[in-house]
């Protein structure tokens, strides 16, 4: 069996997040797409708007055949962590391809990209522009253009730096599977619903204004449909669902448990306790407390972290996830399972099975909870989760090995 992964936040799934999943399969010409997927929280801090059982039966009814938990210890982190999960989780089930979306889809240039990041010349370009004030995102893109200007082009694009961080991390385990990227036909941060496929950023918008058929427009309608549900339960996740819980949180907050935070480095703790003092919302606290050397997103995360209770030792002792938490599967695809338990990393599918004083799982719990306190369903929805087994609701091609017994 030949399985390619694919790395997502599915926040929600779209018509573009389908159209990767079909070709990922035609280019890795795989019998199976496994998709590892962000929880609750998301790669910039944020909540998800829809639960991690919704957002994997919508892609495994338009694509993927399993979809695995990527827990907050590395969803909510830089593209390097990011990456560093899900690749392992990736690896260590024993995919056999790794496919994702760039805005430059050539690989030799990526792997050029990723090359010139392991340049011994890099750190000394990179000081000078940190002394000056830039963050470390900015003094690197600015070290690149000065060491690699070729490669300083690619990394402008973000889900250009995202794919090369999957190729460094694939070095850096030792994971020798082959690549594939895929190119986008949207902008990542595009706010508007377009023609061709919209972005995760644009539908979000569009659900918070109201503008449903927009919203709609931009999505499988199977997908469509599950998120139709979701409104009308009432339980999307509102950007603002635990504003006043993390403000509470971080006013409570003490200069050790702020210096007990993750990636704490160049005082940025105290701008975000300045402005938790002060700020209304969330959103505000951000805005007000960004400035070109703390990025929004980085102040994102930071504040989850401190609302989820992760510390820099919590984060130190876990380098790599432990286990891969199995959210669902297509129905008739028992030999994927079979598969996939006998990879290196233990395939489990309870909360019970990660174990009650595992600190990644503790930190599962909590952002589960907490993400169940904002979107109105009951608080034990780790504890109690049930995985997903999904029937498709697209044709799939090269899966005969998968679907060729009903009774499997």
């Amino acid at each position: 069996m030949r399985i390619v992964g694919v790395i997502a936040e599915y926040n929600p799934f779209h018509s573009g997040h389908a159209h990767q999943l079909r070709q990922a399969r035609e280019a890795a010409h795989a019998d199976a797409v496994v998709a590892v997927m962000s929880g609750c929280f998301v790669q910039r801090g944020d909540a998800a708007i829809v639960s991690p059982a919704i957002r994997a039966k919508m892609a495994l009814q338009n694509g993927a055949d399993a979809v695995i938990l990527l827990p907050a210890l590395w969803s909510v982190r830089d593209a390097e962590h990011f990456a560093l999960g899900g690749v392992h989780l990736l690896t260590g089930l024993g995919c056999d391809a790794l496919s994702f979306g760039a805005e430059t889809a050539d690989l030799p240039l990526l792997q050029a990209a990723a090359d010139a990041l392991e340049s011994p010349d890099l750190p000394a370009a990179i000081q000078p522009h940190l002394s000056a004030g830039l963050p470390y995102p900015a003094a690197l893109s600015a070290a690149m253009a000065e060491v690699a200007p070729a490669a300083a082009r690619v990394l402008q694009s973000p889900n250009n730096t995202l794919g090369v961080c999957y190729l460094r991390t694939l070095r850096r385990l030792g994971a020798s599977i082959d690549v594939y990227p895929i190119a986008r036909a949207s902008d990542y941060h595009a706010s508007a619903i377009g023609d061709g496929f919209s972005s995760a950023t644009a539908i979000r918008s569009a659900i918070l204004r109201g503008d449903w058929s927009s919203a709609y427009s931009a999505m499988p309608g199977s997908a469509a449909d599950l998120l139709e549900n979701q409104a009308l339960a009432n339980h999307l996740h509102r950007p603002e669902a635990l504003d006043t819980l993390l403000l509470a949180r971080l006013r409570l907050m003490d200069e050790v448990d702020y210096a007990a935070l993750p990636d704490i480095s160049e005082g940025i703790e105290r701008r975000l306790r300045r402005f938790a003092d002060t700020a209304r919302t969330r959103d505000l606290l951000l805005q007000s407390a960004k400035t070109r050397r703390y990025p929004y997103a980085r102040l994102s995360r930071l504040a989850t972290h401190a609302l989820l209770g992760v510390t820099q030792a919590v984060v130190d002792s876990n380098p790599l996830p432990p286990a891969a938490f199995l959210l669902g599967f297509r129905r008739g695809c028992k030999p994927l399972l079979s598969h996939l338990a006998q990879g290196v990393i233990p395939l489990v599918s309870s909360a019970a099975q990660c174990g009650k004083d595992a600190a990644w799982a503790q930190v599962e719990r909590r952002a589960w909870g907490l993400w169940a306190l904002g979107a109105g369903v009951d608080g034990d929805m780790w504890q109690r989760y049930g995985v997903v087994r999904a029937f498709p609701r697209v044709p799939i091609i090269n899966c005969n090995y998968l679907y060729r017994s009903k009774s499997s």
